[in-house]
């Protein structure tokens, strides 16, 4: 960690200090003994000073950095002064390319980020992929790890293909991976990359109902139970059940159908949750239909199999589901019913062990929003870096908590 320039600063000597104005501050720093990087002589003299005008500073004042070059009596060889605030070729101090790279934990465009240093943004971006890259090389293990519980879940990108898979850790609730492609052909080879010791150490994956991705499981992590999330299984429910609310709808007069429409959330949420006034309201929505009543029956008995305390009280909801579903033949609700029974064993896990794809859905929400702020990306490696940056960024995390708290 570098010290903060500003402090570097308020330490130098004042007879370092040359110039100190609100518009200029030039300096240099104490003098001392160097030894020749070439040949290691012991026998150097001051040979001139150069100005550097330092950049990346949030702040109009002009800083002029007065260096030293140091001449060896026994080669000949020039060369610059040792300073501990900024690197060779470099003209932005330490303690501010690091401030640049901590900015990129926000859900702020890098263009933000180069105005607020007075900096380009493909400078700002130069410095963020040198300086993450350097941090991954340096803290990761010698070859891919997954964790013990995962979760696999796609999103929209907007950096080559047109969906990209997020692989999370839900034991540590970390963002592990992000995939380039939805695609077959380019999950199957990243997943086989990883080593088979590791894949077999996966005990649990949360996933959403795709197919896709329950045959990548069976495929390439054999020791692994799918749990099936359970706000995709719920939702098929809320989907049949809206269906029938447009149905009836449709056959109203144009008063009655705004009015249908704006109850439309008193029909989603559970009767036992609802108020002595939304009851009033959800009878009054029976009345125009007594299959959307029956649909409403069939949602909140759907409901009721979640809140099983074990294997056979789901499975006798699920029968008892199943005999109403088949007995009222809405053909919405058939269809709930099947992709239930394709995905039984797994919508059971999701049930007993409690993992979801929650954690999951919230990094989503975070990855949209950066991609709105950043008006796309053009580039899937620096779309992925800055979403690995932002999802694993403790700093962050310990903020938002904090907030979350108050």
């Amino acid at each position: 960690m570098y010290e903060d320039f500003n402090i570097f600063l308020l330490k130098l000597p004042e007879d370092c200090k040359e110039i100190t104005t609100e518009s200029c501050v030039q300096f240099h720093l104490p003098r001392k003994h160097h030894v020749c990087p070439i040949c290691g002589s012991q026998h150097t003299y001051v040979h001139s000073y150069r100005s550097q005008n330092l950049c990346g500073l949030p702040t109009d004042t002009v800083y002029i950095y007065r260096k030293r070059r140091y001449r060896c009596q026994k080669c000949g060889k020039a060369f610059s002064e040792e300073n501990p605030f900024i690197d060779h070729f470099q003209r932005i101090p330490n303690s501010e390319i690091n401030n640049i790279i901590k900015e990129h934990g926000e859900l702020v465009p890098a263009s933000l980020i180069a105005r607020r240093h007075g900096i380009s943004a493909n400078t700002v971006m130069r410095h963020f992929a040198c300086g993450v890259n350097g941090v991954e090389e340096k803290d990761a293990p010698t070859e891919k790890t997954l964790s013990t519980v995962i979760s696999i879940d796609e999103f929209r990108g907007n950096a080559g293909a047109k969906f990209q898979v997020v692989v999370n850790d839900l034991q540590h609730r970390k963002c592990c991976d992000i995939i380039d492609d939805r695609s077959v052909a380019t999950l199957y080879d990243h997943v086989r990359n990883y080593p088979l010791a590791d894949r077999e150490n996966v005990a649990m994956v949360s996933i959403d109902l795709s197919p896709l991705f329950r045959r990548l499981v069976e495929d390439f992590l054999p020791n692994a139970e799918i749990v099936a999330d359970k706000f995709h299984a719920v939702r098929l429910a809320n989907d049949a059940l809206d269906s029938i609310r447009k149905e009836v709808q449709m056959g109203l007069d144009k008063h009655n159908r705004k009015w249908f429409k704006n109850a439309r959330r008193v029909l989603l949420r559970r009767e036992h949750k609802l108020s002595s006034g939304e009851r009033v309201k959800l009878s009054h929505m029976f009345a125009f239909s007594e299959k959307l009543n029956l649909a409403h029956a069939l949602k909140e008995e759907y409901y009721r199999i979640f809140d099983s305390c074990d294997w056979k009280m789901f499975k006798e909801r699920l029968h008892s589901f199943k005999e109403h579903v088949l007995a009222s033949n809405i053909a919405p609700f058939i269809k709930v019913l099947k992709t239930t029974e394709q995905w039984e064993k797994e919508i059971w896990n999701g049930i007993h062990t409690g993992y979801n794809n929650g954690f999951t859905e919230g990094c989503n929400t975070k990855i949209k929003t950066l991609k709105r702020v950043c008006y796309g990306f053009r580039n899937f490696e620096n779309f992925r870096r800055r979403i690995m940056y932002i999802l694993n960024n403790e700093e962050r995390k310990a903020r938002c908590t904090k907030i979350s708290k108050k």
